[in-house]
């Protein structure tokens, strides 16, 4: 399959405009195996299924079988929140403040909850602009306007958070099963005694199954900049420091493949447990009919209990393509079961 481009109109005619994304490429391919026709509507980012006479339609990774209800409550990370709470599923203590927040509020925020903390933008996507382990005021403060640095609207917001501790995991789910679920491992290189930090990250890139942007790959390539240095020095190393030999060297706190991490598939470990809350988490959200969910737990393997995991966000525009195409582990054939979503009768065919 060619490269696929969106389009827009402008003065000087129909001009290109970016690259559908990896997930959605998967889906048409897919289509194209069970003889389903589609179409990229001229100058949307709206693409058209069609197959025997019923048409469907799909915006980048939300389905037409998603609610604009739906839409609304992911897009608003204490929305959701407040929904998986009243649903009576662990959630992490946390505040909403804005740009206008007073200083008085943004203090009485900060003693109200148990360090460390996490900062992040309310409609925040792809781990951008998300503050960890905060522990210190003015690091909150600086977090907090980081964070609203994302959304750059007059009446911005942003989410303050207790920090839970544990490992986070994606989990792909419909309304009616758990499709895959991922461990992501931030951004690493692992040392081999011989190369610099530099070095061995210019090695993980040439990596086919990575790329600078998406649109053609599930993995990103992993960026050098000033906030990775940062960590680094925290550790006492640099971009020119060698690492011993076996030694796993972790260049981001975010766990985001977006941010240069590993996508591991953990579907085959995880307890059914886990699978039973994540089912009632994306069945708590009217309308939501395909998420990824981020989740935390002390213990994958194990039966979960109220304290020992936490759900931070879902997401209703998730970048399938690494449960297909995961790091390491099997392929869940995610692209398919989206297909399936709007055509279960395709189901008889596979």
């Amino acid at each position: 399959m060619s490269q696929l481009i969106y389009e827009f109109y402008s003065p000087k005619g129909i001009i290109k405009n970016k690259n559908i994304s990896n997930s959605s490429r998967l889906v048409l391919k897919e289509a194209e195996k069970f003889g389903v026709d589609w179409n990229i509507i001229s100058c949307t980012q709206i693409i058209e299924l069609s197959f025997k006479g019923k048409k469907r339609t799909f915006y980048h990774q939300v389905p037409s079988t998603t609610s604009a209800l739906a839409k609304y409550a992911c897009n608003n990370k204490k929305v959701t929140t407040n929904l998986l709470y009243n649903n009576g599923i662990s959630v992490p203590k946390g505040y909403r403040v804005r740009n206008s927040s007073s200083d008085k509020f943004l203090l009485s925020v900060y003693e109200n909850l148990q360090k460390p903390l996490v900062v992040k933008p309310s409609d925040g996507a792809l781990g951008e602009n998300i503050t960890l382990n905060i522990v210190d005021f003015d690091e909150y403060l600086d977090a907090v306007d980081y964070a609203i640095e994302y959304s750059g609207k007059q009446k911005a917001s942003v989410i303050v958070e207790e920090m839970f501790k544990g490992t986070e995991y994606r989990i792909l789910a419909t309304r009616e099963k758990v499709i895959g679920v991922l461990f992501r491992r931030p951004a690493s290189i692992l040392g081999n005694g011989l190369d610099s930090i530099k070095e061995l990250i210019k090695k993980k890139n040439q990596d086919p199954i990575r790329a600078l942007k998406s649109g053609t790959t599930s993995h990103l390539k992993i960026r050098m900049d000033d906030r990775m240095l940062r960590l680094l020095q925290k550790n006492a190393m640099d971009f020119s420091s060698i690492p011993p030999k076996g030694k796993r060297i972790f260049l981001r706190r975010l766990s985001n493949v977006s941010q240069g991490g590993d996508a591991i598939d953990f579907t085959d470990k995880v307890h059914q447990s886990v699978k039973d809350i994540a089912l009632n988490a994306i069945n708590a959200v009217p309308g939501l009919s395909f998420a990824g969910i981020d989740f935390l737990s002390t213990d994958i393997t194990k039966k979960q209990t109220k304290n020992s995991y936490i759900i931070i966000e879902i997401n209703d525009t998730p970048g399938f393509d690494i449960h297909d195409f995961p790091y390491e582990g099997k392929n869940r054939h995610a692209a398919r079961e989206f297909l399936f979503l709007m055509f279960p009768e395709l189901k008889q065919k596979s």
